[in-house]
């Protein structure tokens, strides 16, 4: 089984900084440039089915990849981002100056925090792991799929895929409107490759 996973494009919380988590915010017209931008990329992949999360965001990228090769999108829900509760919508300024025990920890082990009234990056690997099971037990190794979910959630599969701890999440980056590529057949699951922009004009990165 081949996968493109994409995060979606830029919103206006994404461009002034702020904590983005379950917030149905849709794309600006920047992100709506990639997300196009990123449908022309993946438009030869082979895939018969666009899966994403249920978030607006996610769906309008969806929604561009579809477009172009006429297939149905499938809403998952373990695909949504990280419930950030309280955090949701401040900056990392304000999150430091309101919770700075939360900001400390999570700057030196993000493995350890829970977000106040929210979900644990263990919590978000947990549910984004059993959907990424359950989408590659409904299909065969010769099939190509394309996912579209978020920033914190791709990381945390990627995280899991690679056997690497949480307490390491920060080393990792993911730019928006990126593909990263996943290949699993009888040998196992491959990362091949990671956090890919080439298909982005200038202005869009």
């Amino acid at each position: 089984m081949k996968v493109a996973l994409v995060r979606h494009g830029e919103t206006e919380w994404n461009k002034l900084g702020k904590f983005l988590g379950r917030h149905d915010i849709g794309l600006n017209p920047r992100g709506l440039a990639q997300a196009r931008e990123t449908a022309l990329a993946v438009a030869d992949w082979g895939h018969t089915v666009v899966y994403s999360s249920p978030l607006v965001r996610t769906m309008q990228a969806a929604r561009e990849i579809s477009k172009l090769d006429d297939v149905p999108i499938v809403s998952v829900e373990g695909l949504k981002e990280l419930d950030l509760g309280d955090v949701e919508g401040v900056t990392g300024q304000e999150m430091r100056s309101l919770w700075p025990g939360v900001y400390a920890a999570w700057r030196e082990n993000p493995a350890t925090v829970v977000m106040p009234n929210g979900e644990s990056l263990a919590q978000l690997q947990e549910r984004a792991w059993s959907a990424w099971l359950e989408l590659e037990a409904a299909h065969s190794e010769s099939d190509s799929l394309v996912i579209v979910s978020h920033n914190f959630a791709i990381r945390t599969l990627v995280a899991k895929l690679l056997g690497m701890p949480l307490s390491n999440f920060h080393r990792m980056v993911l730019a928006l409107s990126s593909i990263c590529i996943i290949e699993s057949d009888q040998r196992g699951r491959r990362l091949v490759s990671y956090n890919s922009i080439s298909h982005l004009s200038s202005e869009n990165r």
